[in-house]
């Protein structure tokens, strides 16, 4: 509950209307943050345990905000929605109420695409509502989902194509490898100083810690 309060401040922060508006419409569905709350960041890979899209994303938005001010040409609230944003779709995407799984949904279409349906989906309730967002505000968002996967080989339907999709990219990329390692090594049985091979990482992994 602290890290989904923490989320909501930080997204708090946007100051652009049509980004602040739409966030707000995420936050209002409150049968869909449930789901956000609870949901598994993964299967397998990274974060696959309940409550680890909640977590991966809260990571993200902490590293997005700490990295930031160090780039002012990038533009903030776009990458802070693209976080807070680009695994929704991940609420459709798994089953964990008997282990983790994939719904067929989620196998048929994926958690990428269904975070960009929804984004549209939730623009097209804004605009009946009379706020409508602009279209090029919602293709460098969708943008954002569509491409933060990186590479053509691991999903991503585009590629980076603008900083903030880079940097979406790459602090996604970061939080994931990193806890893709540290849960290897933590699972780890034995004493040996290696672990075994590590298909996705595509190496063994160091256990031994300095003193």
């Amino acid at each position: 509950e602290q890290m989904f309060e923490e989320v909501k401040a930080i997204v708090g922060r946007i100051k652009h209307r049509q980004l602040k508006a739409l966030v707000g419409e995420f936050l209002a569905d409150s049968e869909l943050m449930e789901k956000f709350r609870n949901a598994p960041g993964g299967v397998k890979l990274h974060h696959d345990y309940i409550g680890g899209l909640l977590e991966h994303t809260h990571n993200m938005l902490r590293v997005a905000v700490a990295i930031l001010p160090l780039y002012p040409d990038v533009q903030a609230d776009l990458v802070l929605v693209g976080i807070f944003l680009h695994d929704i779709g991940k609420t459709e995407e798994l089953a964990y109420d008997m282990g983790l799984s994939y719904t067929d949904s989620g196998q048929l279409i994926g958690h990428i695409t269904k975070s960009f349906l929804m984004v549209n989906q939730k623009a097209d309730a804004l605009a009946a509502k009379g706020t409508p967002i602009d279209e090029s505000i919602l293709d460098a968002l969708g943008h954002i989902i569509l491409s933060h996967h990186g590479q053509y080989e691991f999903g991503s339907p585009k590629l980076p194509a603008t900083a903030e999709a880079f940097m979406v990219y790459y602090i996604d990329d970061l939080d994931a490898k990193i806890s893709q390692v540290t849960s290897a090594i933590d699972s780890e049985q034995g004493d040996s100083n290696w672990t075994g091979w590590k298909n996705a990482l595509q190496t063994r992994l160091y256990r031994k810690r300095i003193e």
